[in-house]
């Protein structure tokens, strides 16, 4: 899987730089901002769009615009979410977040600027009635029913008061799910798969968000730093409830575990269409960053 991994992220990131160098803009420092954005990261959601492809029996190719867009969106999100009315983060892929590089004006306009050219990404020339279908799928994932839902849940409750778990698993699965479901399923609905296929891949999304969710929680209290690109304890430094804090270690890398056999379950009997879907939950099961 790392192979396959480190493959496909230089695939995504040789098309996202075509696409970047394409940017004409005279209005400095924005486009410099976008670009130290989208530079970094681990590009789980593109893979995830590959990995629809795949399953479909089909390319890159055919779903890199939805890639771009997606992960425009995702650092859309993370420009806003480190700025400090929101998280208040300063530290992002191992760098200065994007408003303490270039001020928090520009950091809110860095991420509008994202958000935007994803849509200018994915909607660039001519296409299927599949493939705008998908492009509001990825558009409902990531707006109010989903991420940025999420977000609000997040920014909106009492500090001083502990969310409940179910309130957690609700947070996690709109703020990082929705935009796992966003990448596999918007892809495998532009490339025209059926209710069966869509409603699969829907839950296995829904299972690895959750995993990958549950064990950046884990990461926050035992990684470092350097190896996450981010700050660590920040969740325990903000005072905010994570499923790690309500349900103690032993019992959130069981949930993993049992979320990791919902997940293979959900795509198993697709068999070897499903093979690199299953290698992928059992990879970030068990990642270190």
């Amino acid at each position: 899987m790392k192979e396959f991994l480190k493959k496909n992220k230089d695939l995504f990131e040789e098309y996202l730089k075509s696409k970047l160098d394409n940017l004409n803009c005279s209005h400095e420092p924005i486009t410099t901002a976008v670009k130290y954005a989208l530079d970094g990261g681990k590009r789980i959601r593109p893979i995830l769009c590959i990995l629809a492809a795949e399953f479909m029996g089909r390319k890159f190719s055919d779903i890199k615009d939805l890639a771009v867009g997606v992960e425009c969106i995702h650092n859309y999100s993370l420009c806003h979410d480190d700025l400090p009315c929101m998280d208040n983060d300063d530290l992002r892929h191992g760098k200065p977040s994007t408003h303490k590089q270039f001020g928090e004006g520009m950091g809110v306009l860095a991420g509008d600027a994202l958000l935007n050219l994803a849509f200018e990404f994915m909607l660039e020339g001519e296409h299927s009635l599949d493939y705008y279908k998908a492009v509001s799928y990825i558009s409902k994932m990531s707006g109010i029913l989903g991420m940025v839902g999420g977000q609000c849940i997040d920014i909106a409750s009492d500090e001083f008061r502990q969310k409940s778990l179910q309130e957690i698993v609700e947070l996690n699965m709109l703020k990082t799910a929705c935009l796992f479901k966003a990448a596999l399923v918007g892809s495998s609905i532009s490339l025209g798969a059926n209710i069966d296929e869509i409603a699969s891949l829907e839950l296995y999304a829904e299972k690895l968000g959750l995993i990958f969710q549950i064990v950046d929680d884990i990461l926050d209290v035992t990684s470092k730093a350097e190896i996450l690109g981010k700050n660590i304890n920040s969740d325990l430094n903000q005072n905010k409830t994570t499923y790690l804090s309500i349900c103690g270690m032993e019992k959130a890398k069981q949930d993993i575990l049992e979320l990791e056999i919902e997940a293979i379950a959900a795509v198993a009997k697709y068999g070897d269409r499903a093979n690199n879907l299953i290698k992928l939950a059992k990879f970030l099961t068990n990642r270190s960053n």
